[in-house]
């Protein structure tokens, strides 16, 4: 529940169902219905994990709409069509580590970028053939440099000059 009291300023705190802004990278997000404790002095908002949770839902969800992004329903669907793990199309995609999770939970968009690159997943399955081998590719150079760098570790440094004193 929340607390009778503001930390911030003492004053009484009252349960609310007023619209809580919230801000999406750069973005301020304002969201109704969602029972909160909030300051009567300073306005301060109180929140149980529940409705933080629901707050950070359905705020990405609004903003997914307005940009006109991929649901997580539709992420879903487009990676269990391909025929891949969570992890496998992170890999395909390029993310970091648990981002698919998020979009297909609802907790985070994904940017403009990822989103068309889903979408011509979507259009032309094929892609991720070469989207994977591109990836293959990639692993091979990095795994080279890294070869060339251990062996120049390991070679002997060049002997130094001695100058004569004149």
């Amino acid at each position: 529940m929340y607390p009778k009291k503001c930390g911030e300023c003492g004053g009484p705190v009252e349960e609310s169902l007023e619209p809580i802004a919230i801000d999406l990278r750069g973005e301020r997000v304002s969201v109704n219905g969602i029972a909160h404790g909030r300051c009567t002095g300073c306005g301060e908002v109180f929140l149980d994990v529940d409705a933080g949770d629901r707050l950070q839902r359905e705020a990405v969800a609004r903003v997914r709409e307005a940009r006109g992004l991929l649901t997580p329903a539709q992420i879903v669907e487009l990676r269990n069509s391909l025929g891949l793990s969570q992890a496998a199309f992170e890999k395909l995609l390029g993310t970091g580590p648990k981002t698919v999770v998020r979009w297909e939970k609802g907790t985070v968009f994904q940017s403009a970028t990822a989103d068309k690159l889903m979408r011509l997943l979507i259009a032309k399955p094929k892609l991720a053939e070469a989207l994977s081998g591109a990836d293959q590719r990639a692993s091979k150079v990095k795994a080279h440099g890294t070869q060339v760098r251990r062996a120049a570790a390991k070679a002997p440094a060049p002997a130094t000059q001695r100058r004569k004193a004149s």
